[in-house]
């Protein structure tokens, strides 16, 4: 007997050792694998697509916001805002028709406050550098009237945002619309 139990011993010590090359060979193989993705996420053209959707998303966030926040009381530094925020034919427009928005702000005495609820990309093009966002906004309105502030009136604001970006100042909307119900 002790012949044959030295025999299956050493049969379990020739699997344990097959078993144990099996598992480092798979390990092996996960290591590669995964290493191959993480340098693929990390360097790759999926990398230059995170970043790119990230920084338009970012933007586009910051947009809807700056769009919808404009204060009487500093209409200038609001509209300032708004034109940093925008290029093309709605920067022309701004430009265009900035004296006539602050004379309505400033008559009106309304203060509108922009508070982000959500954001999403619609649509990337990261070789074109062109994006499309959509964007909730809740928008506090205070009226002042003789003096005294009304009390805040709150709605949601659902915007589409047409992204572009530009090769000094990163990303900004082309076109800003309001998404109807």
């Amino acid at each position: 007997m002790p012949a044959a139990a030295g025999a299956g011993r050493s049969d379990q010590i020739r699997v344990a050792t097959w078993a144990a090359a099996v598992a480092a060979g798979l390990g092996l193989v996960g290591v590669v694998l995964f290493g191959a993705l993480w340098w693929n996420a990390t360097s790759g053209t999926t990398s230059e697509t995170a970043t790119t959707r990230e920084d338009a998303l970012a933007a586009a966030r910051q947009i809807a916001v700056n769009l919808q926040t404009l204060d009487y009381r500093t209409v200038d530094k609001g509209l300032d805002t708004w034109a940093s925020s925008v290029t093309g034919p709605m920067l022309d427009e701004l430009t265009k028709n900035r004296q006539q928005y602050a004379d309505k702000v400033r008559t009106a005495q309304t203060t509108t406050t922009a508070k982000l609820v959500d954001a999403a990309l619609s649509d990337l093009d990261v070789a074109g550098g062109k994006a499309s966002a959509v964007a909730a906004v809740d928008v506090s309105t205070v009226r002042t009237v003789n003096g005294a502030p009304s009390p805040p009136e709150t709605k949601q604001v659902r915007v589409k945002i047409d992204l572009v970006r530009t090769p000094d100042a990163g990303w900004k909307a082309s076109a800003a619309s309001p998404i109807r119900s």
